[in-house]
């Protein structure tokens, strides 16, 4: 201490000191608040240029560009500058022919070797049956597909063939050319035309092997596929049901395409069938089933999947491709709206499986063409609360109020404002004025405390009774009237614990469609940034599907499930990733956990959120990754062959 100082001195000085460093920090802060405003006027304006460019790809998706590009290509061929029958690809389609050839080569190809040595010191060397129907195949294709078979890098199988009395007679020539010297190929001849299930069914009753697997006549086996199914079972040996990751191939033999699926879905398989090829079925698994149903020709496939999926013991996908189906000019490969009698054999599958189910489920047409949807009926009288916590900005608050009471279809649904706002009083007196008109409107004052989002729900939740809870933000405002009936006929399934649904930014740009553990080495939004009006990869945006979790921006459960769980844990994640871990320890508990693409709603994303409350603490973040590690490295409903630095489902990358 200076001795000439007094200590009233120092005190003073000291005051004037920390007023001087209040005045900085008041200066700090409104410079920070520009900034944002700045930020969030930047953001409206990338918001509107991609509502833009959303409708600009709209027009060109249209008619007129199609009539357009129709008219190009016929000067361009009477020209001679295009060969006819051709097709224009777009950029895009040459970028993503470009992608997969390099995916084939950084990932599939140096792991044909490790395979091909390994297989024959495995334990278990099943014999494998395949089974193939063959009815007037060109004898290119009919070729190959055989061929494919006979050059297996496992030798332990049998090609059990039925020609379905073909009217061609190279068919025979060259099933008797093929089978000539080789024992392992066994060939029926049909004395008359029984179509694609007899003509399996035949072939079926030729098979001697532990496993039966299915090949179409002018489809092909990859060269170790059958290595890879001899892997699985030796990992797995409890498995009866086992199905691949498939291509397709053009006339030239151009492998594009690939479907890279999930593990088990059952909820996605019956809103399309994503199991499809390759399928192998355990010998005693098949013998149950008693072959395939002619009555179901053209989807009869479905059929067996769905039938086999009620009765297997173990299923396991195999994340590889495995099988190349052809694309040819009546596949259903190439074109849906060929051989749509497959469709109507495809309903009828799925309605006799929901028959068989017995939970009252009726097919539909899906959201969008060739694939379904199933409702499960709702018993009268179930009630559904709402829980919005809400920050203080009423005028959001209004938006979104306004739009629920004007647009939900559902009756039975009562709305729970829990308020979390600092020295306000406006949403409480928003809230007083709904409730003079609104009987169900209820109102729990949780002002001036921390901001916790996992203890603000929790509190909402303790106070209803309901048997389902929505939890929804703030800042979404509902687009179709039967948003809330979607949810509740999942959530109200014993099996299933929490629903999401399909919000959009406001410019029609997707901003959830379900997340996916281990995208950015924690979880993200699938197809976020990806225009809303149009289908994607293999249309699983526009399906119920299963999901490891989904956002609490507007996310249905069941209230005993909730409870089972533990609810949002107010600890470990008071700001972020609250609704991922709920959605995990749902599914530890047993319960699936599904999204919806027929809810429908706008989600103005950080309106309602400070810039603090937008970035995740790095406490939640080492959280995350310490309790979930095992989930965030393999999300089981989205396949490993998949980006993880992205969410457009595009293709994995060597870094």
């Amino acid at each position: 201490m200076n001795q000439t100082e007094s200590p009233d001195a120092l005190l003073i000085a000291a005051r004037e000191e920390i007023d001087q460093l209040r005045q900085e920090l008041r200066a700090s802060e409104k410079h920070i608040a520009r900034l944002y405003e700045m930020f969030e006027e930047q953001q409206r304006q990338i918001n509107y240029l991609q509502g833009v460019l959303v409708r600009v790809e709209r027009i060109f998706r249209g008619r007129v560009w199609r009539g357009v590009r129709t008219v190009f290509g016929v000067v361009l061929t009477r020209l001679g500058i295009r060969k006819s029958n051709s097709v224009l690809q777009t950029s895009t389609d040459n970028g993503s022919l470009a992608r997969y050839q390099r995916w084939i080569q950084e990932f599939e190809e140096p792991e044909r070797q490790v395979i091909q040595s390994k297989v024959s010191l495995l334990p278990l060397q099943p014999k494998i049956s395949i089974l193939m129907p063959v009815y007037n195949t060109k004898q290119e294709e009919l070729e190959a597909a055989i061929e494919s078979v006979v050059k297996q890098s496992y030798a332990n199988w049998e090609l059990c063939i039925c020609d379905d009395c073909s009217s061609d007679q190279q068919v025979r020539a060259v099933l008797e050319r093929l089978a000539e010297g080789e024992t392992r190929i066994k060939v029926h001849y049909a004395a008359e035309r029984g179509g694609i299930s007899r003509a399996t069914n035949a072939a079926w009753r030729l098979a001697s092997g532990d496993f039966l697997a299915l090949l179409d006549h002018d489809d092909k086996l990859a060269p170790d596929a059958l290595a890879y199914i001899c892997e699985a079972v030796n990992q797995n040996p409890e498995s009866d049901f086992l199905y691949s990751d498939e291509d397709k191939i053009d006339a030239h033999g151009k492998r594009y395409d690939p479907f890279f699926k999930p593990d088990w879905s059952p909820d996605l398989l019956l809103a399309e069938n994503y199991v499809c090829h390759m399928l192998v079925l355990r010998k005693d698994l098949a013998g149950k089933l008693g072959g395939l149903n002619p009555a179901f020709d053209g989807s009869q496939d479905y059929d067996l999947i769905l039938r086999a999926a009620e009765q297997a013991g173990k299923i396991q996908h195999i994340p590889r491709v495995l099988y190349h189906w052809r694309a040819g000019a009546t596949s259903t490969a190439s074109r849906t709206q060929n051989k749509r009698y497959a469709a109507d054999a495809a309903r009828r599958a799925l309605q006799e499986y929901c028959d068989r189910s017995r939970q009252g489920g009726t097919v539909e047409q899906g959201a969008v063409p060739g694939r379904w949807r199933v409702r499960y009926p709702v018993q009268a009288g179930t009630q559904v609360s709402i829980i919005i916590p809400s920050g203080g900005k009423a005028e959001i608050l209004r938006t979104n109020l306004d739009s629920i009471f004007a647009k939900t279809a559902y009756p039975d649904y009562e709305v729970v404002i829990i308020d979390n706002s600092t020295k306000s009083d406006a949403v409480a007196e928003l809230v007083n004025q709904y409730q003079a008109k609104r009987g169900n409107l209820r109102y729990i004052d949780w002002r001036n405390k921390t901001f916790n989002f996992s203890a603000i729900n929790n509190e909402a939740a303790r106070q209803c009774d309901s048997p389902l809870l929505l939890f929804l933000n703030d800042d979404t405002s509902v687009i179709e009237a039967d948003w809330l009936d979607a949810m509740v006929e999942l959530a109200n399934r014993p099996e299933v614990g929490a629903v999401g649904a399909k919000l959009l930014y406001p410019n029609g740009l997707i901003q959830h469609a379900g997340v996916v553990m281990g995208l950015y080495e924690n979880c993200g939004h699938a197809f976020k940034g990806l225009n809303g009006a149009v289908r994607h990869y293999f249309d699983l945006s526009d399906v119920v599907r299963n999901v490891s979790a989904v956002t609490a921006a507007c996310m249905m459960v069941k209230a005993s499930a909730f409870r089972q769980a533990g609810g949002f844990d107010e600890t470990q994640f008071p700001v972020a990733f609250n609704d991922v871990d709920l959605c995990l320890k749902m599914g530890r508990c047993g319960y699936r956990v599904l999204y919806t693409p027929h809810a429908v709603l706008y989600h103005h994303e950080s309106i309602s959120k400070t810039l603090k409350h937008m970035i995740p603490h790095a406490e939640e973040v080492a959280a995350m990754k310490a309790k979930w590690d095992a989930v965030i490295g393999h999300d089981p409903y989205y396949n490993p062959n998949l980006t993880r630095a992205s969410e457009d489902y595009s293709l994995r990358a060597r870094s």
